[in-house]
């Protein structure tokens, strides 16, 4: 399936400093083009499912130019499968129930270099009334527990 995007931006788990299995996956199919930022806002949902707890980033488009997260931007090599397992990993593929939590969705990425460049990301789509805010936008460090 063409998702229409070859460029890919993360902040969570599927960072390059990430040890998640995700991330490696990211690493074998794609090309880190560089660090940068997105106009939204990063939540830590914090929940409980069927293997105990859990925390994991959210990013939110913001209508203000000074909410930004941070990640990085990745040409994706291999679109297929790595889009197929980043959809089942983010819940939004087929089989899975709607609403779903993310959906890959167009962003503008601020390249750490001035410049700017298009791509998808998973952005969070469920109520973030009860997520942590991470005002610097940074998700490095803050959960380490997240599967």
């Amino acid at each position: 399936m063409d998702r229409g995007f070859d460029k890919l931006f993360v902040y969570g788990t599927l960072l390059t400093a990430s040890a998640h299995p995700m991330s490696q996956l990211l690493q074998t199919g794609a090309r880190l083009l560089g660090r940068g930022s997105i106009q939204a806002r990063l939540y830590i949902i914090s929940e409980i499912d069927a293997e105990g707890p859990n925390s994991y980033p959210g990013a939110v488009p913001s209508p203000r130019p000074q909410d930004r997260v941070w990640g990085e931007v990745h040409e994706v090599l291999t679109p297929e499968p790595l889009f197929a397992a980043f959809d089942d990993y983010e819940a939004c593929a087929p089989g899975w129930p709607e609403p779903y939590e993310f959906l890959l969705r167009p962003v503008d990425v601020n390249l750490e270099d001035g410049s700017a460049m298009r791509a998808g990301s998973y952005l969070y789509t469920w109520d973030t009334s009860r997520a942590e805010l991470v005002p610097d936008g940074r998700f490095a460090g803050l959960a380490a527990d997240a599967r």
